[in-house]
C-alpha cells in the first residue's frame, strides 16, 4: 500500500485526537510519579501538532513530521514533549524528501521512534518508560509483516503486544528520569508513557 501526505496527515491528527480524549487517563497516572502534568502536556502537544497539519501545504512528508515534531516541542517542553517531539522529528529526517511511505516504511517506523527516545532519553527497556511498550511494539510489528505481510493485521499484533507490555510495568522500578527517585512509590502504578503508547497503538489499529 502505498501512503500519501494526505494519509499521514489523517494518521497524525487521530493520533492527536488520542492524546487529547486521554487527557485524564494520563495525568491520573503521572500523579503517581509526581506533579501530574503529563495529561496537560500531551494535549497541548496535540493541539498545536494539529495545527500544524492543518497549516502545511506541501507534499514533503519528511518536512511535515520535522514541522509537528517542532510545533510539538514549543508547546509541552517537558520530557515525554520532548521525547515525543524528537522522535517525530526522527521520522521526518528518514522521510525528508519522500512524497509517499510504503508499508515497509510504515513498519520501521515504531523502531525509529524507539531508537530516537534512547538516544535523547538515554533509556532501555526494563527502565519503565515508554520504551516499555513501544520496543515490544516495534518487534511485534516487525515480526508478524514478516510472517504475514498483512500491515492490518500487523498492527493489531503490535497494538496487542503494546498494551500487555504497558500492564506489565505495573511492579516494575523506574530506572531512569525523575521517578527513579520516587521508584517504590510507582511500582504498584503502570507507566504513563508505556500506556500513552498502548493507548495509541490500540486505536491506529482499530482505525486501519
Amino acid at each position: 500500500m502505498v501512503y500519501t501526505i494526505e494519509n499521514i496527515k489523517h494518521v497524525l491528527n487521530l493520533s492527536a485526537d488520542i492524546l487529547i480524549n486521554s487527557k485524564e487517563r494520563l495525568t491520573q497516572l503521572d500523579s503517581n510519579a509526581g506533579d501530574g502534568d503529563l495529561g496537560i502536556s500531551m494535549e497541548k502537544g496535540a493541539s498545536a501538532l494539529k495545527a500544524e497539519v492543518a497549516a502545511y501545504t506541501g507534499e514533503d512528508i519528511g518536512e511535515l513530521f520535522i514541522r509537528c515534531g517542532m510545533a510539538f516541542n514549543r508547546v509541552a517542553p517537558s520530557t515525554m514533549g520532548t521525547l515525543l517531539s524528537g522522535s517525530i522529528m526522527a521520522l521526518g529526517r528518514k522521510h525528508r524528501g519522500s512524497k509517499e511511505m510504503d508499508d515497509n516504511a510504515a513498519i520501521q517506523a515504531p523502531r525509529i521512534m524507539a531508537e530516537a527516545i534512547m538516544n535523547l532519553g538515554k533509556g532501555r527497556l526494563g527502565d519503565k518508560t515508554i520504551l516499555d511498550a513501544l520496543i515490544p511494539l516495534a518487534e511485534a510489528i516487525e515480526s508478524s509483516f514478516e510472517s504475514t505481510p498483512d500491515i492490518r493485521l500487523a498492527m493489531k499484533t503490535a497494538a496487542h503486544a503494546a498494551e500487555k507490555a504497558a500492564n506489565e510495568t505495573r511492579g516494575m522500578l523506574a530506572r531512569v528520569g525523575r521517578t527513579k527517585w520516587i521508584a517504590e512509590r510507582t511500582k504498584d502504578h503502570p507507566d504513563g508513557g508505556a500506556v500513552l503508547c498502548s493507548i495509541i497503538a490500540q486505536a491506529l489499529a482499530s482505525a486501519n
